[in-house]
């Protein structure tokens, strides 16, 4: 009987563990993506040359990474947006140089395909920091007149943090990453110049 009571009582606080233990499963997140391009002290190189963008995705999924590598429920994921997001702004960080974008399929006298190819969030769980580690990664081909020219333009850094990132904090972090990518990509005088 006494053996009884004990397992009576035991159950309702296992059960309060199991609830306590869900509670802090780490959500996913679906990062809204918003980079930000200020190229005003940029030099106008554009002349009202026409530029035709395509943004691709490159990457094999949506996936940024994981808030726990150890379950997949915690997903960090792009919405379906993204790519249209990066190349309209893309294309107002080309306006604002002095091109005259006109739609992807026109004639025009540079063809720029910007490829997202990594947005990358690695977490390593510590016993008291989290070591995070973000970086984004764009390749670009442009083609004048049948010149074609690549580069690859990255940005990434290692951050420790005792709290696990919000929702805010990711956002904030892949937005900085990407928008500096974008930035040496759209920086770089070799894409536009024959």
């Amino acid at each position: 009987m006494h053996a009884m009571i004990s397992r009576a009582r035991a159950l309702p606080a296992l059960m309060l563990s199991a609830v306590l233990l869900s509670a802090c499963a780490l959500q996913p997140q679906v990062l809204p993506i918003t980079p930000r391009l200020d190229v005003s002290g940029a030099a106008h190189r554009g002349d009202g040359r026409s530029i035709a963008l395509d943004a691709i995705d490159g990457r094999p999924d949506n996936v940024v990474g994981y808030r726990d590598a150890m379950d997949k429920n915690s997903a960090i994921t792009t919405a379906p947006e993204t790519m249209r997001v990066i190349k309209r702004e893309v294309e107002n960080a080309y306006q604002q140089l002095g091109f005259r974008v006109v739609p992807q399929g026109e004639e025009a006298d540079i063809t720029l395909e910007v490829r997202l190819t990594e947005l990358g969030y690695t977490r390593q769980q510590g016993t008291v920091v989290n070591n995070i580690r973000t970086g984004a990664t764009i390749e670009a081909t442009s083609v004048m007149h049948g010149k074609t020219v690549t580069g690859t333009y990255r940005d990434s850094q290692g951050k420790e943090m005792v709290l696990k990132p919000n929702l805010e904090d990711n956002a904030a972090l892949m937005n900085k990453h990407l928008s500096a990518a974008l930035a040496r990509m759209v920086a770089d005088p070799r894409l536009t110049t024959e």
